[in-house]
């Protein structure tokens, strides 16, 4: 359990130091993506989007280290140690971070995609046909 605390901890560090890197290498409009089940959900300012990922990390780190801490109180190893998913959970983190930052660096968060139009047809008319108007 101490080892799975240690290294989660120097993984917690690790956030740390991407957001400082971070808010020294971005530029001051940059915005940096959160990521949202698999897709970049939604894109924040430079300070907020750099604390939030070391906000989340330290969240679940303290959520799981104190869920494994009730589990087995007494020193004894319990059948299923939550603080062992520390260091993979926040293993996951510390590489989502480094996309986002990059991606905020390459300032794709500026430039808005323009809508596929693949597979679509243009809307018909109110009347069903061209008229001169809509021509």
């Amino acid at each position: 359990m101490v080892t799975a605390l240690a290294i989660g901890g120097a993984e917690l560090l690790a956030m740390i130091l991407l957001s400082v890197y971070g808010a020294m290498k971005l530029p001051p409009g940059a915005r940096v993506p959160l990521d949202w089940g698999g897709r970049w959900g939604s894109f924040q300012g430079k300070y907020a989007g750099l604390i939030a990922y070391p906000a989340i990390g330290a969240g679940i780190f303290v959520l799981l280290a104190i869920l494994g801490a009730t589990l087995h109180p007494h020193g004894r190893p319990a059948a299923f140690a939550p603080v062992l998913f520390a260091p993979i959970v926040l293993c996951v983190l510390p590489l989502t971070q480094v996309a986002a930052i990059d991606k905020a660096r390459r300032g794709a968060a500026d430039t808005p995609r323009a809508p596929s139009r693949a597979g679509t047809r243009s809307a018909p008319t109110s009347c069903g046909y061209d008229t001169p108007a809509a021509r």
